[in-house]
């Protein structure tokens, strides 16, 4: 489509404007929803990625508790020692 404008020193000129489409792109639209896989490769996304990561975890929450419970016993001696200490 033309137009006819004035141009910097104006002059009568006419400017090709384009269609509107062209004037504002539009995003294209994307599928982002992941297709099944197929058994074989859930078996090996199994056997590389999430049994070995998930085997590394036990080890560390089954630690991590323990540290927690050791937390608990050293404050209640905490509590118990000082509770001693204000009797005199």
């Amino acid at each position: 489509m033309k137009k006819k404008v004035l141009d910097s020193w104006k002059r009568p000129a006419e400017v090709e404007i384009p269609e509107l489409s062209e004037r504002y792109p539009q995003q294209l639209e994307f599928n982002f929803g992941p297709r099944d896989a197929t058994p074989e490769e859930f078996n090996e996304w199994w056997e590389s990625e999430l049994k070995p990561k998930g085997d590394g975890q036990l080890k560390f929450v089954a630690m991590m508790a323990v540290v927690q419970l050791l937390t608990l016993v050293f404050m209640m001696t905490a509590f118990f020692i000082i509770g001693l200490g204000l009797e005199k």
